[in-house]
């Protein structure tokens, strides 16, 4: 009899979903940088070229199930790097950019009592192939304190694509790479106005959302495949100079069937869903000359279906190379 399994992983969106009929696997990740995006998600830096480290680490402490939460256990450990180009040039009153991200990864799962199955190697590159963001003022002056905090409407319209070029084996229920392509139109907004709280309450508040419309290639290996996703990656936060402290979410809900060789599966298509929140800090700092930003968000699994709730922690440091 097939059975399917979902792990969601929520990484700074990425989170994993895994299906498994008899002994084919299925690692679906929602399209984004590792990691996730989550404050200033329309807002591009400067002109230049940007590099950033991410560390994940996450534990599987449940199952949800459409009747039931099951005791799980297992856990992922991301390793990455990134890399931004920002291009010199304006277009249609914007800037331009380009992404790309890779990983080392060791995910495991099991239920409790059971076997616990690993996978270890090679993640899937991630690419903002091409990102365009502006802003619109909207009538607001800079502020005086922090001159650099873009107020008004920040709207970024880009195109990203995930690579499968990680460690994959068919016969593994666990695997660290999808296996297919996924093509994700996504959008954003970043709405930024001096502080709702006061001024004693910091500079400025902002509302940042960030949307990715998934579409996946099937998986050759084993003719599974996924349904659409909608995912998602926001946060509303406050400014204070150099420092940004504030709430973060990560989610997805799938709106289309799976299918394996035509047959949909009985569980209502074997849709997923699944929604994670948590605080995150973010601090700007200069060494010599050269602006950084250490960002640190952690994540708890709040609700899902066909998933594997996430607790865990997300760790950025990235600098402005030249």
């Amino acid at each position: 009899m097939s059975r399917k399994y979902a792990i969601c992983v929520a990484l700074l969106a990425a989170q994993v979903f895994l299906a498994t009929y008899t002994d084919a696997a299925e690692n679906i990740k929602p399209a984004g940088p590792i990691g996730g995006t989550d404050i200033r998600q329309a807002i591009l830096p400067p002109p230049g070229v940007y590099a950033v480290g991410i560390g994940v680490g996450l534990g599987f402490p449940e199952y949800w199930t459409e009747d039931k939460d099951l005791d799980a256990k297992g856990g992922s450990r991301v390793f990455g790097v990134g890399g931004a180009i920002v291009y010199d040039t304006e277009v249609f009153g914007g800037n331009i950019a380009s992404t790309a991200f890779a990983s080392y990864e060791r995910t495991c799962f099991g239920f409790k009592g059971g076997k616990t199955t690993c996978s270890e190697g090679q993640g899937d590159v991630y690419s903002d192939v091409l990102m365009w963001s502006r802003n619109f003022p909207l009538g607001y002056e800079r502020s005086k304190t922090a001159p650099w905090i873009p107020y008004g409407l920040n709207v970024l319209v880009g195109f990203g694509v995930t690579l499968p070029t990680g460690k994959y084996d068919s016969s593994k229920m666990i695997n660290v790479s999808a296996n297919v392509y996924d093509f994700a139109p996504n959008v954003a907004l970043t709405y930024i106005v001096p502080s709702i709280l006061g001024d004693q309450f910091g500079d400025a508040t902002e509302f940042s959302a960030r949307v990715f419309y998934n579409k996946y290639t099937e998986n050759r290996d084993t003719n599974y495949q996924t349904g659409d996703i909608v995912s998602m990656d926001f946060a509303v936060s406050q400014r204070f100079g150099q420092w940004q402290v504030g709430l973060a979410g990560t989610g997805f809900v799938q709106i289309e069937d799976d299918d394996i060789n035509g047959i949909i599966p009985s569980n209502n298509g074997n849709r997923a869903k699944s929604l994670s929140l948590g605080p995150v800090v973010s601090y700007d700092f200069m060494v010599d000359n050269t602006p950084w930003n250490l960002t640190l968000k952690g994540l708890v699994g709040i609700d899902g279906e066909n998933t594997a709730a996430a607790r865990g922690v997300v760790l950025k440091l990235g600098r402005k190379i030249w």
